[in-house]
């Protein structure tokens, strides 16, 4: 009896280690966006408050860091916020992350996108190939300096492409950072919007997808924000949800926002499915409706809206809430919630104010729809945009990080089965 309970003993131990480990069964990344500037909510007595620490490294493949940014002079890498990634730690706290996960790849996001295309510093870069070498030198520094493993180039890869020469250049950077990369063994990413009328005017030529597909390790598309409010004031709000994984009966043939057409779109230009993460949002987008829709009961997508939603209780942003904002004000605040029953989009919930606040997200359980999705169609991985948003300190009840775990347990095939409703080939 003593030996059994000796033995028993062993094997909880032994899987109370297992447990406490990455799991990557199916060779799936989960890709986990940080933005460091969450460490400055201070709304609401900081509970939306996020840094490093708060990050569960097992539950990841790959951090990307945001963001590091362009010299203005150089056009070489520099440190994006140094208050945060350097006296904060935020750097160092990132790489040290691979204590508790040496799987985890920790790259540096460089934010293009906010700095570099406005003002003109990628093109650049780009369009003249005696900067390259220079800048190709300042990430290998840059990674070496701060022990990283890689660069995510995030900068609007489309918008830049609407000039030949800045296309060609653009391979030739690739070219360079792979070929500086390979002996080190550093990772670089791209990421690519993934609302197909960015590219109704284009053609596939534009597209060097070769050029993705030998020097990119992979892609993060970014199949959210679909349906957000138009910057045109005669353009009529309408309410929608943001990041619908497939075609809805009711849109036109040439209605194409959802996941689904945009992993096509690009499979069918060449680009190799396994290099793609599918973009899963732990955010919400919401508006507000009009009075006269106060007393409906139906409030299915799309539907009229008077402009954008409200600041949520916890992060303050017009029109964005976290998962956590709406599963508290679902389980506090006596906003209801409805669901698809078709699985197309996640659900939608709707406050009890008057005017009410209308808000589409992705749950769990549309995490479970999509992740299936992802292996069904054998792509990389997940791409979650971003980790501060989901419900790190389990204000809900659902455990911490519901969204992200329920993502890493489907795409390791564990407790997969969900209750509502489940992707369907």
């Amino acid at each position: 009896m003593k030996l059994l309970i000796n033995s028993l003993i062993k094997i909880v131990t032994l899987l109370q280690l297992l447990s406490s480990l990455p799991i990557i069964l199916h060779g799936k990344r989960i890709v986990c966006l940080f933005p460091n500037w969450a460490v400055y909510r201070t709304t609401s007595g900081g509970a939306g408050h996020y840094t490093v620490d708060n990050i569960d490294p097992k539950l990841c493949t790959h951090l990307l860091y945001q963001f590091a940014n362009i010299d203005k002079s150089s056009l070489n890498i520099s440190i994006g916020d140094h208050a945060a990634d350097i006296d904060k730690k935020g750097y160092k706290k990132s790489v040290a992350l691979k204590t508790q996960n040496p799987q985890l790849g920790v790259m540096i996001s460089v934010g293009f996108a906010n700095d570099g295309i406005e003002n003109g510093y990628y093109e650049q870069l780009t369009a003249n190939e005696s900067n390259i070498v220079p800048f190709v030198s300042s990430a290998m520094d840059f990674l070496q300096l701060h022990e990283l493993d890689g660069l995510d180039l995030d900068i609007d890869y489309v918008e830049l492409l609407t000039n030949a020469v800045i296309k060609t250049s653009f391979v030739r950077l690739l070219v360079a950072l792979r070929k500086a990369f390979t002996p080190k063994g550093y990772i670089l990413s791209l990421p690519l919007l993934a609302d197909p009328s960015v590219y109704s005017a284009s053609d596939g030529e534009k597209f060097d997808v070769s050029g993705l597909n030998e020097n990119v390790d992979f892609i993060n598309l970014k199949t959210y924000s679909y349906h957000v409010p138009s910057r045109d004031p005669t353009v009529a709000p309408v309410a929608d949800h943001h990041s619908p994984l497939r075609k809805r009966h009711f849109e036109m043939e040439n209605e194409n926002l959802n996941a689904e057409y945009s992993v096509t779109y690009w499979t069918n230009l060449g680009l190799l499915a396994s290099k793609i993460n599918l973009g899963i949002p732990l955010f919400g987008l919401s508006w507000t409706l009009g009075r006269s829709q106060s007393s409906s009961n139906s409030f299915v997508p799309p539907i009229s809206a008077v402009g954008v939603g409200p600041p949520g209780d916890i992060m303050g942003v017009n029109n964005t809430m976290s998962f956590y904002e709406i599963c508290s004000a679902v389980r506090n605040n006596g906003w209801k919630v409805f669901s698809d029953p078709t699985g197309k989009i996640g659900p939608y919930a709707v406050s009890p104010t008057d005017p009410k606040t209308w808000v589409g997200y992705d749950d769990p359980v549309m995490a479970i729809v999509k992740s299936q999705f992802i292996l069904s169609e054998g792509l990389g991985g997940a791409f979650l945009s971003d980790i501060s948003y989901d419900d790190f300190r389990d204000t809900c009840g659902l455990g911490f990080n519901p969204i992200t775990t329920a993502i890493y347990n489907t795409l390791n095939g564990i407790n997969t089965t969900c209750e509502c409703i489940c992707y369907d080939n």
